[in-house]
């Protein structure tokens, strides 16, 4: 075999849909299935499904390592095609601001129409996947998605499957659907407060409201307003009421989440009467990250780690919060469980 390419053929038990002959014999009959060499930095359709075998393409056939090929019986291919059967895979799975792709060698893709929290049911993603030949994949539940990412795929794996099985795989998803979805956000109106004397006397340049931009703006969303405060428990207390009055449906207050003399924020967060869910969750970085809520408003305190890190706790909980979500102390605590990011 040339060590270049590699062409792995991975159909278990085609049945008598399709045979498996050796490339001289299969002269003159089409391709079952798409042929692709594989080899460093390379991976590129040699023939595609349906190419009639013509005696020139023997040598390049053997070159790839393929002294064998299927072909579609005399009565041609029965059951569902791959490529129609993971497109139907796709769309019984998916429910709201959810596209899909093309079939493509068995499998489609699902995308995100919409950036938001994207909802999966793994009981449901499981129950598909015990089924031979079916594959079922997404993202993890409760993760948050930009609009036009790929959250999940469908995919066969023989050339074809029965249709009576087909259909069972369907009703499945159907009677349990969505099995996914994107659930845009649905709060607009954010307000951020910025703490530190440091900050508020110009001794250094605020870097949270940037940051907190970019991270919003993933959503589609902007902050609405925000303030730099004084490390001044009272004056915290008495902007959060502010922004919670001037209709602000998420307040995020960062900075004195540190178990030191500044560590206001998380006072000045229970001083207004919220429902403190948690102080702390099990995540790092953003262990120090506190929940509550004011009339139903969700109030974020940030610790400093979300400035310099990529993916902390606050990344984990703003797409449900967006999506409006009450997130429990038992959510929180199930976190440490792939909590390390």
């Amino acid at each position: 075999m040339n060590k270049k390419f590699m062409f792995l053929p991975c159909f278990p038990c085609l049945g008598s849909l399709v045979k498996r002959v050796k490339v001289e014999d299969a002269v003159g009959a089409p391709l079952a299935h798409d042929v692709i060499s594989y080899g460093p930095g390379l991976k590129a359709v040699l023939f595609k499904r349906g190419h009639v075998i013509q005696a020139g393409d023997i040598g390049k056939l053997k070159d790839a390592g393929n002294y064998f090929v299927y072909i579609a019986e005399a009565g041609g291919m029965e059951g569902v095609h791959e490529d129609e059967a993971a497109l139907r895979l796709a769309r019984a799975s998916m429910g709201e601001n959810l596209s899909h792709t093309k079939p493509n060698k068995g499998r489609v893709n699902l995308i995100a129409e919409v950036s938001g929290l994207l909802k999966v049911k793994p009981d449901v993603v499981k129950r598909v996947n015990l089924i031979d030949d079916f594959i079922l994949v997404t993202r993890t539940n409760n993760t948050g998605v930009r609009k036009g990412e790929i959250v999940g795929a469908a995919k066969i794996v023989p050339l074809t499957v029965e249709d009576e099985r087909m259909r069972g795989v369907e009703q499945i998803l159907e009677g349990n659907k969505p099995a996914l979805r994107v659930v845009p956000p649905k709060i607009k109106k954010i307000g951020v407060i910025v703490t530190g004397t440091e900050v508020y006397e110009g001794r250094i340049k605020d870097a949270f409201v940037p940051v907190l931009g970019e991270k919003l703006g993933n959503y589609g969303l902007a902050i609405h307003e925000s303030a730099v405060l004084p490390d001044d428990e009272e004056k915290i207390r008495e902007k959060i009421l502010e922004f919670r009055e001037g209709g602000c449906e998420l307040i995020l207050v960062s900075g004195g989440m540190a178990v030191d003399a500044k560590d206001l924020t998380p006072t000045a967060i229970r001083n207004t009467g919220a429902e403190v869910i948690s102080r702390g969750v099990p995540t790092f970085p953003g262990a120090m990250i506190m929940l509550a809520y004011l009339d139903d408003i969700p109030i974020l305190g940030l610790p400093a780690c979300v400035i310099p890190d990529k993916r902390t706790s606050f990344d984990l909980l703003l797409p449900r919060v967006l999506a409006k979500e009450k997130i429990t102390r038992e959510e929180l605590a199930e976190m440490g469980h792939g909590g390390l990011l």
